[in-house]
C-alpha cells in the first residue's frame, strides 16, 4: 500500500534528488518506479543570448557603388590585357549599364528641379537665352540705382603712381567711370606727382597705411564706408568698368551668400 502511495506521488516530484536514491554512483536503486537520477541544472540565460540575433545588414549605398566601380575598373584592366572578344564585350556590357544608371539619374534629377523650384537654380541665375536677358536689364537697373545712391554712405578711393603703366591706362577710365555715375573720388598718388586723368590727386601723406594699403598692388581702388569706417576693397590692377561696377554693387547692395 505504502508502495502504491509511493508511485502515485513519484510523478509529480520526478527528476529530483530523493535521500532514498543513495549517493550518487552508488548500486542503491529502488527499481524502475522511482526516479533517482539528479535532474540537469538549468543554465541561465546570459542578457546577451537572450537579445534577438539579427542578420547581418546589407552593404551601403557608397559600398555599392564602390564594389560597381572596383568590378568595372578590374573589367577594364582584364580587357586591356587580355583583349579577347569575351573580355571586350563583358566590359562593354558593365560600362552600358553603368552609363544607364547615371541617365535614370540624370533624368530623374532634372524631372525633381522641374517640379521643385526651390531647388531650381536657374530662377537664381537663369540659363535659357531669354530669361537670362531678363535676368541681366534687371540686374543692370539694381547696378545702376546702387550707384546711383553710393555717395550717401560710401566714398572711394583712388590709390595711384605717376610711374605705373597700368594707373595711366586706369586713371583716365575711372575718371569716365566717376563722371558717368555722378561719383565722388578722392585720387591719392603716391609718389605726390599728378596722376594721368587725376591732375587734382593730393600726396600720400600716411593715407594708405591709415587705409591699411601699404604696399598694395597699385592701381587701387577702395570703397569707405562713412557709418562703420570700414575699408572695402574693390580692385587692384586695372579692371574694365563693368567689373567695377559689378564688384561696387556686391559690396554695397547684396548679402554675402546671397549672389550664388
Amino acid at each position: 500500500m505504502a508502495i502504491g502511495l509511493v508511485v502515485a506521488a513519484a510523478p509529480a516530484v520526478a527528476r529530483e534528488w530523493h535521500p532514498w536514491c543513495g549517493e550518487p554512483g552508488s548500486d542503491a536503486s529502488l527499481g524502475w518506479h522511482f526516479y533517482c537520477d539528479r535532474a540537469a541544472p538549468v543554465k541561465p540565460v546570459e542578457s546577451s543570448e537572450a537579445e534577438t540575433v539579427l542578420p547581418p545588414a546589407g552593404p551601403s549605398a557608397t559600398e555599392e557603388i564602390a564594389r560597381m566601380r572596383q568590378q568595372l575598373e578590374e573589367s577594364r584592366a582584364t580587357a586591356i590585357l587580355q583583349p579577347t572578344p569575351e573580355n571586350v564585350a563583358a566590359y562593354l556590357h558593365l560600362q552600358q549599364a553603368s552609363l544607364q544608371r547615371a541617365s535614370t539619374f540624370s533624368d530623374v534629377f532634372r524631372r525633381v528641379v522641374w517640379s521643385t523650384p526651390e531647388l531650381d537654380y536657374t530662377l537664381t541665375r537663369p540659363a535659357g537665352a531669354l530669361a537670362k536677358q531678363l535676368w541681366s536689364d534687371n540686374r543692370l537697373a539694381a547696378v545702376q540705382s546702387a550707384l546711383a545712391n553710393l555717395g550717401e554712405r560710401y566714398g572711394l578711393i583712388y590709390l595711384g603712381d605717376s610711374h605705373c603703366a597700368g594707373c595711366r591706362v586706369f586713371g583716365p577710365l575711372l575718371r569716365a567711370f566717376a563722371l558717368r555715375h555722378g561719383l565722388d573720388v578722392l585720387a591719392v598718388s603716391m609718389t605726390g606727382e599728378a596722376l594721368e586723368g587725376w591732375p587734382e590727386a593730393v600726396p600720400d601723406n600716411g593715407r594708405a597705411a591709415q587705409l591699411g594699403l601699404v604696399g598694395a598692388p597699385l592701381p587701387a581702388v577702395v570703397l569707405f564706408d562713412t557709418e562703420t569706417g570700414e575699408v572695402l576693397p574693390v580692385a587692384f590692377g586695372v579692371v574694365a568698368e563693368d567689373q567695377l561696377a559689378e564688384r561696387i554693387y556686391a559690396l554695397t547692395a547684396l548679402e554675402v551668400g546671397n549672389d550664388y
